[in-house]
């Protein structure tokens, strides 16, 4: 292998910007990798001209891949665990699976449709089931059921409570009662409630 020298260096210089690494390997008798080495210790850079022109990196138009026409065939005993088409993965559950969230709550699958990466769509809260199946209709948009006495086991009718996003979140902020007593949660309700109409009021009369 060749030592740098000064006039090498130099030599180095005059053709790194616009001259292709191979080109200049062969014409300084090196390695690709020891052109590219040294002009990353001296800090050299391709100007703007070259990149333009030779667009380094790119696939070219009119080039074709080496492995075109080719199939690849996986060896070993991996053909016997490939994922097939209609396969179910190995965490597929049947619709009516109940399960405990990180939060406590439990959840069924209702549905097995789901777009993908959108599985959770598959499974509804059961108090939110109980609650449409007390009341004969489904949740309303910008609204959820909350456990009154903060039990998420309890799902009898008089324990789910209908409210809008906007009140849970003045219940969350201003109101929090993990447990609250008999009838708190009513009280906790009316007050932000109370809240949010004083603001809203506030509002208007700055408006």
């Amino acid at each position: 292998m060749q030592k740098w020298t000064v006039q090498r260096d130099e030599r180095l210089r005059d053709l790194y910007p616009d001259t292709n690494n191979r080109t200049i390997a062969n014409v300084m008798s090196c390695s690709y990798s020891a052109i590219q080495n040294r002009a990353r210790t001296l800090g050299l850079r391709k100007s703007p001209d070259y990149l333009e022109r030779e667009k380094p990196g790119c696939f070219r138009k009119g080039l074709q891949p080496w492995n075109k026409g080719t199939h690849f065939q996986s060896g070993g005993r991996s053909i016997e665990t490939q994922f097939k088409a209609g396969q179910r993965p190995q965490t597929w559950t049947p619709i009516g699976t109940e399960t405990i969230d990180k939060d406590g709550y439990l959840k069924r699958k209702v549905r097995d449709d789901a777009p993908p990466g959108m599985s959770r769509k598959n499974w509804k809260f059961v108090h939110v089931l109980k609650w449409e199946e007390y009341n004969g209709r489904p949740v309303p948009p910008k609204h959820i059921v909350r456990l009154k006495d903060g039990n998420k086991r309890n799902f009898a009718p008089e324990n789910l409570a209908l409210i809008s996003m906007g009140e849970n979140a003045v219940l969350n902020k201003l109101f929090a009662m993990p447990d609250p007593p008999p009838g708190g949660f009513d009280v906790l309700l009316n007050l932000a409630r109370i809240r949010m109409a004083t603001t809203k009021r506030k509002k208007e009369l700055t408006a």
